[in-house]
């Protein structure tokens, strides 16, 4: 069974490019319609302003979710404080943090714990562990402002940023996927502002990559990205299903090495060095025990 999903998120408190959703997609008519969270801009403005924002969005969406067989399902992001606030979204259908829940014949989860074959998973983080061990339908994500599809997992990169250094705002994009019962899946991205579809040479088995066209691959311009997501998943792969806790970096090394045909040049090396200086990046997934292992870090970012 193929199901068309339209794909969209991170517009963080912004209507303009919401209207230009529907204005785009007029005439259309999908099996789902997906936000990966990101509705406001509370962590920027306040509690309050996005209580005011999901209010002013939901007109919007209940259109949107009317362009659809089964309505929309969403989950909140870090942006909505993941839904602390004083005001609660009363539009389609909240993805549910334990557990699935189903709509039109289709089970979904927030909860990567709650994943099986036929569930689909929508998160706003990345969850890095599993861009190489997921096993579910599709997993639906966010949060980064870079799309990318690869197997069964397309982040939907964002609809409207606001750089905070100099203010200046920029339009992305949303997506139409269609979901079959094996990858790959049919994935066309469809601009709001400018977003275009990205091919690296060097980290073309990473994915393909959905940026504006002034950026560039999103690991050439900070290898950090890559070496972060290769331990999340080199160490999720080594203890999932086991009772292990830690692992040496020698294994997470050769493991890491092996989930590419080809890794680029100097990469055993590059990881090697990550992995001994990890305690110094703030966004590492994991961290050192005392006896020197690696193991999930307190507060690991998207692990």
């Amino acid at each position: 069974m193929t199901q068309r999903f339209l794909v969209m998120g991170d517009h963080h408190g912004d209507m303009v490019s919401l209207r230009r959703v529907l204005a785009d997609t007029e005439g259309e008519t999908f099996d789902y319609a997906v936000h990966v969270g990101d509705f406001t801009n509370a962590v920027r403005k306040d509690r309050q302003v996005a209580a005011e924002q999901l209010r002013e969005v939901e007109p919007l969406l209940e259109a949107i979710a009317d362009r659809t067989r089964h309505g929309l399902v969403w989950v909140y992001g870090n942006r909505d404080y993941f839904g602390d606030l004083p005001y609660d979204l009363d539009v389609g259908t909240r993805i549910p943090d334990d557990g699935c829940v189903t709509v039109g014949g289709q089970r979904f989860t927030n909860s990567p714990a709650a994943v099986e074959s036929d569930v689909i998973l929508v998160t706003h983080m990345e969850t890095w562990s599993l861009l190489d061990h997921f096993e579910g339908r599709a997993h639906f994500c966010g949060n980064t402002h870079i799309g990318r599809y690869r197997n069964r997992r397309l982040n939907s990169a964002f609809l409207q940023y606001t750089y905070r250094e100099t203010g200046e705002q920029t339009y992305g994009g949303y997506f139409v996927v269609e979901v079959g019962a094996t990858p790959r899946f049919d994935v066309e991205v469809r601009p709001v502002g400018a977003l275009e579809r990205k091919h690296c040479e060097v980290h073309a088995e990473r994915g393909v990559q959905f940026r504006p066209p002034e950026r560039d691959c999103m690991y050439c311009a900070d290898e950090r990205r890559l070496l972060r997501e290769m331990a999340a998943s080199a160490f999720y792969g080594l203890t999932n299903g086991t009772e292990r806790d830690a692992v040496a970096a020698d294994d997470l090394v050769d493991y890491a090495v092996g989930l590419w045909d080809d890794p680029p040049s100097g990469f055993e090396s590059d990881f090697r060095d990550y992995l001994a200086a990890v305690s110094e990046d703030r966004y590492a997934p994991l961290a050192r025990t005392d006896r020197g292992r690696l193991r999930v870090a307190d507060e690991s970012y998207a692990y």
